[in-house]
Protein backbone atom coordinates (compact mmCIF):
# COMPACT_ATOMS: atom_id res chain seq x y z
CA UNK A 1 0.00 0.00 0.00
CA UNK A 2 0.89 3.39 -0.82
CA UNK A 3 1.98 6.19 1.85
CA UNK A 4 2.38 9.21 -0.65
CA UNK A 5 0.43 9.90 -4.27
CA UNK A 6 3.01 10.04 -6.70
CA UNK A 7 3.55 10.95 -10.04
CA UNK A 8 4.35 8.49 -12.34
CA UNK A 9 3.08 9.02 -16.04
CA UNK A 10 3.48 12.20 -18.14
CA UNK A 11 1.35 13.80 -20.56
CA UNK A 12 3.16 15.05 -23.91
CA UNK A 13 1.36 18.24 -25.15
CA UNK A 14 3.24 17.88 -28.19
CA UNK A 15 1.92 14.57 -29.03
CA UNK A 16 -1.33 15.18 -28.56
CA UNK A 17 -3.11 16.51 -31.71
CA UNK A 18 -4.42 20.16 -32.33
CA UNK A 19 -8.49 20.56 -30.88
CA UNK A 20 -10.51 22.84 -31.94
CA UNK A 21 -13.34 24.77 -29.76
CA UNK A 22 -13.73 24.94 -26.30
CA UNK A 23 -11.49 24.40 -23.74
CA UNK A 24 -12.20 25.11 -19.82
CA UNK A 25 -9.00 24.78 -17.56
CA UNK A 26 -8.42 24.84 -13.72
CA UNK A 27 -6.37 22.80 -11.12
CA UNK A 28 -6.85 21.92 -7.51
CA UNK A 29 -4.59 20.79 -4.73
CA UNK A 30 -5.68 17.52 -3.42
CA UNK A 31 -4.54 13.91 -2.33
CA UNK A 32 -1.32 15.88 -1.12
CA UNK A 33 -0.63 16.44 -4.92
CA UNK A 34 -2.11 18.99 -7.74
CA UNK A 35 -4.82 17.70 -10.06
CA UNK A 36 -5.26 18.87 -13.81
CA UNK A 37 -8.38 19.31 -15.24
CA UNK A 38 -9.67 19.97 -18.89
CA UNK A 39 -12.86 20.06 -20.04
CA UNK A 40 -13.41 20.10 -23.63
CA UNK A 41 -17.62 21.08 -23.74
CA UNK A 42 -20.23 22.12 -21.24
CA UNK A 43 -19.77 24.67 -19.01
CA UNK A 44 -16.55 26.34 -16.77
CA UNK A 45 -18.68 25.94 -13.08
CA UNK A 46 -18.53 21.99 -13.74
CA UNK A 47 -15.13 22.55 -12.82
CA UNK A 48 -15.78 24.22 -9.36
CA UNK A 49 -18.19 21.36 -9.10
CA UNK A 50 -15.36 18.78 -9.40
CA UNK A 51 -13.13 20.79 -7.61
CA UNK A 52 -15.20 20.23 -4.79
CA UNK A 53 -15.60 16.75 -5.30
CA UNK A 54 -11.80 16.45 -4.73
CA UNK A 55 -11.33 18.83 -1.60
CA UNK A 56 -14.09 16.35 -0.02
CA UNK A 57 -12.60 13.01 -0.65
CA UNK A 58 -9.25 14.41 0.25
CA UNK A 59 -10.57 15.22 3.73
CA UNK A 60 -12.28 12.17 4.14
CA UNK A 61 -9.26 9.47 2.95
CA UNK A 62 -6.68 12.20 5.13
CA UNK A 63 -4.97 9.67 7.90
CA UNK A 64 -2.36 12.43 8.77
CA UNK A 65 -4.72 15.49 9.61
CA UNK A 66 -7.89 15.76 11.74
CA UNK A 67 -10.78 16.89 9.94
CA UNK A 68 -13.87 19.12 10.68
CA UNK A 69 -15.74 15.82 9.22
CA UNK A 70 -14.95 12.45 10.36
CA UNK A 71 -12.35 10.84 8.06
CA UNK A 72 -9.71 8.31 8.25
CA UNK A 73 -7.81 9.82 10.93
CA UNK A 74 -10.70 9.90 13.01
CA UNK A 75 -11.02 6.24 12.73
CA UNK A 76 -7.35 5.60 13.14
CA UNK A 77 -7.63 7.01 16.69
CA UNK A 78 -10.78 5.25 18.49
CA UNK A 79 -11.71 1.53 18.21
CA UNK A 80 -14.97 3.14 18.96
CA UNK A 81 -18.12 3.68 16.80
CA UNK A 82 -17.28 6.16 14.10
CA UNK A 83 -20.54 7.82 11.70
CA UNK A 84 -18.89 9.34 8.89
CA UNK A 85 -19.97 10.18 5.82
CA UNK A 86 -21.66 7.52 3.07
CA UNK A 87 -18.67 8.26 0.81
CA UNK A 88 -16.27 7.38 3.01
CA UNK A 89 -18.72 4.75 3.77
CA UNK A 90 -18.42 3.05 0.79
CA UNK A 91 -15.00 3.27 -0.05
CA UNK A 92 -13.86 2.22 3.25
CA UNK A 93 -15.92 -1.04 2.69
CA UNK A 94 -14.80 -1.23 -0.98
CA UNK A 95 -11.28 -1.42 0.28
CA UNK A 96 -11.53 -3.70 2.52
CA UNK A 97 -13.45 -6.07 0.25
CA UNK A 98 -10.91 -6.01 -2.51
CA UNK A 99 -8.18 -7.54 -0.31
CA UNK A 100 -10.57 -10.47 -0.35
CA UNK A 101 -11.17 -10.54 -4.41
CA UNK A 102 -8.37 -11.50 -5.93
CA UNK A 103 -5.67 -8.73 -4.61
CA UNK A 104 -3.46 -10.61 -2.60
CA UNK A 105 -0.99 -7.25 -1.73
CA UNK A 106 -3.39 -4.72 -1.47
CA UNK A 107 -4.82 -4.12 2.44
CA UNK A 108 -6.30 -0.72 3.42
CA UNK A 109 -4.69 -1.60 6.98
CA UNK A 110 -1.40 -1.35 6.35
CA UNK A 111 -1.15 2.73 6.91
CA UNK A 112 0.66 2.21 10.06
CA UNK A 113 3.19 -0.26 8.52
CA UNK A 114 3.66 2.37 5.40
CA UNK A 115 4.48 5.04 8.17
CA UNK A 116 6.94 3.58 9.94
CA UNK A 117 8.59 2.17 6.54
CA UNK A 118 9.02 6.17 5.48
CA UNK A 119 10.01 7.25 8.86
CA UNK A 120 12.89 4.44 8.09
CA UNK A 121 13.24 5.26 4.56
CA UNK A 122 13.46 9.53 5.05
CA UNK A 123 17.04 8.16 7.16
CA UNK A 124 17.76 6.67 4.27
CA UNK A 125 17.82 3.21 6.79
CA UNK A 126 16.04 -0.11 6.25
CA UNK A 127 13.40 -1.13 8.49
CA UNK A 128 14.14 -3.85 11.67
CA UNK A 129 12.51 -7.11 11.06
CA UNK A 130 11.25 -6.60 14.65
CA UNK A 131 9.05 -3.67 13.50
CA UNK A 132 7.97 -5.31 10.44
CA UNK A 133 7.16 -8.23 12.82
CA UNK A 134 4.79 -5.78 15.20
CA UNK A 135 3.04 -4.39 12.21
CA UNK A 136 2.48 -7.54 10.43
CA UNK A 137 0.96 -9.01 13.97
CA UNK A 138 -1.22 -5.42 13.85
CA UNK A 139 -2.36 -6.15 10.27
CA UNK A 140 -3.21 -9.63 11.06
CA UNK A 141 -4.92 -8.87 14.02
CA UNK A 142 -6.97 -6.26 13.36
CA UNK A 143 -10.00 -5.72 11.11
CA UNK A 144 -13.16 -3.09 10.14
CA UNK A 145 -16.71 -3.71 11.26
CA UNK A 146 -19.28 -1.74 8.76
CA UNK A 147 -22.81 -1.12 10.62
CA UNK A 148 -25.55 0.41 9.81
CA UNK A 149 -26.49 4.14 8.79
CA UNK A 150 -22.89 4.47 8.07
CA UNK A 151 -20.84 3.14 11.46
CA UNK A 152 -17.33 1.80 11.07
CA UNK A 153 -15.25 0.43 13.62
CA UNK A 154 -11.80 -0.58 13.56
CA UNK A 155 -10.60 -3.27 15.63
CA UNK A 156 -7.13 -3.80 16.60
CA UNK A 157 -4.69 -1.34 16.93
CA UNK A 158 -3.57 -1.28 12.53
CA UNK A 159 -4.13 1.88 10.71
CA UNK A 160 -6.46 2.81 7.69
CA UNK A 161 -4.31 3.87 4.58
CA UNK A 162 -6.24 4.77 1.20
CA UNK A 163 -3.59 6.17 -0.60
CA UNK A 164 -3.75 3.12 -2.72
CA UNK A 165 -7.38 3.82 -3.56
CA UNK A 166 -8.83 6.92 -3.23
CA UNK A 167 -7.73 9.23 -6.31
CA UNK A 168 -9.33 6.72 -8.36
CA UNK A 169 -12.58 6.63 -6.30
CA UNK A 170 -12.75 9.99 -6.33
CA UNK A 171 -12.42 9.42 -10.57
CA UNK A 172 -15.15 7.63 -10.09
CA UNK A 173 -17.36 9.87 -8.74
CA UNK A 174 -16.08 12.24 -11.22
CA UNK A 175 -16.68 10.33 -13.95
CA UNK A 176 -20.29 9.83 -13.07
CA UNK A 177 -21.05 13.67 -12.72
CA UNK A 178 -19.58 13.75 -16.51
CA UNK A 179 -22.05 11.15 -17.20
CA UNK A 180 -24.90 13.25 -15.47
CA UNK A 181 -23.83 16.02 -17.55
CA UNK A 182 -23.88 13.91 -20.82
CA UNK A 183 -20.35 15.16 -20.82
CA UNK A 184 -17.90 13.00 -23.11
CA UNK A 185 -14.82 15.24 -23.56
CA UNK A 186 -12.58 16.17 -20.81
CA UNK A 187 -9.04 14.62 -19.31
CA UNK A 188 -8.40 14.54 -15.75
CA UNK A 189 -5.29 14.44 -14.03
CA UNK A 190 -4.86 13.61 -10.45
CA UNK A 191 -1.18 13.96 -10.18
CA UNK A 192 -0.76 11.43 -13.27
CA UNK A 193 -0.84 8.37 -11.21
CA UNK A 194 -4.72 7.96 -11.92
CA UNK A 195 -6.17 9.83 -14.78
CA UNK A 196 -9.55 10.04 -16.04
CA UNK A 197 -10.05 10.12 -19.57
CA UNK A 198 -13.21 10.91 -22.16
CA UNK A 199 -12.18 11.84 -25.34
CA UNK A 200 -10.38 14.74 -26.91
CA UNK A 201 -11.93 17.61 -29.23
CA UNK A 202 -10.41 16.44 -32.34
CA UNK A 203 -11.00 13.54 -35.10
CA UNK A 204 -10.11 10.51 -33.31
CA UNK A 205 -10.55 11.56 -29.89
CA UNK A 206 -7.17 10.15 -28.76
CA UNK A 207 -5.39 11.66 -26.40
CA UNK A 208 -1.18 10.31 -26.10
CA UNK A 209 -0.33 9.51 -22.67
CA UNK A 210 3.70 9.44 -22.56
CA UNK A 211 5.38 6.74 -20.48
CA UNK A 212 8.15 8.28 -18.16
CA UNK A 213 10.40 5.39 -18.26
CA UNK A 214 9.85 3.92 -21.26
CA UNK A 215 12.03 6.56 -23.85
CA UNK A 216 10.19 8.15 -26.70
CA UNK A 217 7.03 5.59 -25.38
CA UNK A 218 3.29 6.88 -25.47
CA UNK A 219 -0.02 5.38 -25.54
CA UNK A 220 -2.79 6.63 -27.46
CA UNK A 221 -6.48 6.11 -25.38
CA UNK A 222 -9.80 7.30 -24.85
CA UNK A 223 -12.91 6.75 -22.63
CA UNK A 224 -10.69 5.13 -19.87
CA UNK A 225 -8.53 5.31 -16.66
CA UNK A 226 -4.96 5.05 -16.34
CA UNK A 227 -3.39 3.98 -13.19
CA UNK A 228 0.12 3.71 -12.50
CA UNK A 229 2.04 3.08 -9.50
CA UNK A 230 6.40 2.81 -9.35
CA UNK A 231 8.95 2.94 -7.07
CA UNK A 232 10.80 5.59 -9.34
CA UNK A 233 9.67 8.47 -8.24
CA UNK A 234 10.51 7.76 -4.10
CA UNK A 235 12.01 4.54 -4.55
CA UNK A 236 15.07 5.35 -1.80
CA UNK A 237 18.70 3.15 -3.01
CA UNK A 238 20.27 1.50 0.07
CA UNK A 239 23.00 -0.89 -0.49
CA UNK A 240 21.80 -1.64 -4.38
CA UNK A 241 18.70 -2.40 -3.64
CA UNK A 242 15.16 0.19 -4.54
CA UNK A 243 13.06 0.48 -1.46
CA UNK A 244 9.59 1.88 -2.62
CA UNK A 245 6.52 3.46 -0.98
CA UNK A 246 4.56 0.75 -1.85
CA UNK A 247 4.79 -1.84 1.08
CA UNK A 248 4.05 -5.56 0.85
CA UNK A 249 0.67 -6.32 3.58
CA UNK A 250 1.78 -9.89 3.53
CA UNK A 251 5.41 -10.17 4.19
CA UNK A 252 6.16 -6.27 5.36
CA UNK A 253 8.80 -5.73 2.49
CA UNK A 254 8.94 -2.11 0.82
CA UNK A 255 10.81 -4.14 -2.19
CA UNK A 256 9.13 -4.65 -5.21
CA UNK A 257 8.83 -7.22 -7.70
CA UNK A 258 8.24 -5.01 -10.55
CA UNK A 259 9.48 -0.92 -11.11
CA UNK A 260 6.36 0.25 -12.74
CA UNK A 261 2.79 -1.43 -13.40
CA UNK A 262 0.38 0.58 -15.63
CA UNK A 263 -3.18 -0.49 -15.53
CA UNK A 264 -5.86 0.92 -18.42
CA UNK A 265 -9.32 -0.23 -16.71
CA UNK A 266 -12.98 0.85 -16.92
CA UNK A 267 -13.26 1.61 -13.03
CA UNK A 268 -10.95 4.25 -10.90
CA UNK A 269 -11.00 2.28 -7.98
CA UNK A 270 -10.23 -0.83 -8.78
CA UNK A 271 -7.60 0.32 -11.47
CA UNK A 272 -5.78 2.38 -8.61
CA UNK A 273 -6.25 -0.42 -6.20
CA UNK A 274 -4.62 -3.11 -9.18
CA UNK A 275 -1.77 -1.15 -10.00
CA UNK A 276 -0.77 -1.22 -6.55
CA UNK A 277 -1.25 -5.04 -6.56
CA UNK A 278 1.11 -5.59 -9.69
CA UNK A 279 4.20 -3.75 -8.84
CA UNK A 280 4.44 -6.95 -6.20
CA UNK A 281 2.91 -9.83 -9.17
CA UNK A 282 4.84 -12.35 -10.95
CA UNK A 283 3.67 -12.00 -14.60
CA UNK A 284 1.43 -15.00 -14.52
CA UNK A 285 -0.06 -12.88 -11.64
CA UNK A 286 -0.42 -10.16 -13.85
CA UNK A 287 -2.13 -12.22 -16.03
CA UNK A 288 -4.97 -13.73 -13.94
CA UNK A 289 -5.28 -10.50 -12.31
CA UNK A 290 -6.25 -8.80 -15.84
CA UNK A 291 -8.44 -12.18 -16.22
CA UNK A 292 -10.31 -11.69 -13.20
CA UNK A 293 -11.09 -7.75 -13.10
CA UNK A 294 -10.70 -7.09 -16.96
CA UNK A 295 -8.27 -4.58 -17.18
CA UNK A 296 -5.33 -4.33 -19.52
CA UNK A 297 -1.93 -4.27 -17.69
CA UNK A 298 2.29 -3.08 -18.38
CA UNK A 299 4.96 -4.26 -16.18
CA UNK A 300 8.37 -2.20 -16.42
CA UNK A 301 11.27 -3.04 -14.96
CA UNK A 302 14.05 -0.30 -14.92
CA UNK A 303 13.07 0.94 -18.84
CA UNK A 304 11.95 -2.14 -20.53
CA UNK A 305 8.72 -3.55 -20.86
CA UNK A 306 8.73 -7.28 -19.77
CA UNK A 307 5.00 -7.56 -19.98
CA UNK A 308 2.06 -5.99 -21.95
CA UNK A 309 -1.19 -6.99 -22.73
CA UNK A 310 -1.73 -7.74 -26.47
CA UNK A 311 -4.50 -5.52 -26.61
CA UNK A 312 -2.37 -2.06 -25.85
CA UNK A 313 -0.08 -0.84 -28.24
CA UNK A 314 2.82 1.69 -27.70
CA UNK A 315 4.23 4.17 -29.64
CA UNK A 316 7.28 6.02 -29.94
CA UNK A 317 8.45 9.11 -31.44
Amino acid sequence: MKFKPLIYLSLFPLLTSCSSGVIFEDKAFAFDTMIDMKLYEGESSSLKEIKNLANTYSKLTDNYLTSDVNNVYTINNTNEDVSVDSNLYKLLKLSYELKGKGLTYFNPLCGSLAKKWKEALDKKEVLSSGIIEEELAKINSSSLTFKDNNIVQRVGDAEIDLGAIAKGYYLDSVKEYFVSKNYTKYLINAGTSSILLGSKNTDDGLFNIGLSYVKNGYLKLKNCFVSTSSNKSQGVMIDGKIYSHIVNPINGSALNENDVAIVVSNNGAYGDAISTTLTMCNIEEVKEIESLFEVKAIIIKGSDIIYKNQELEVYYH
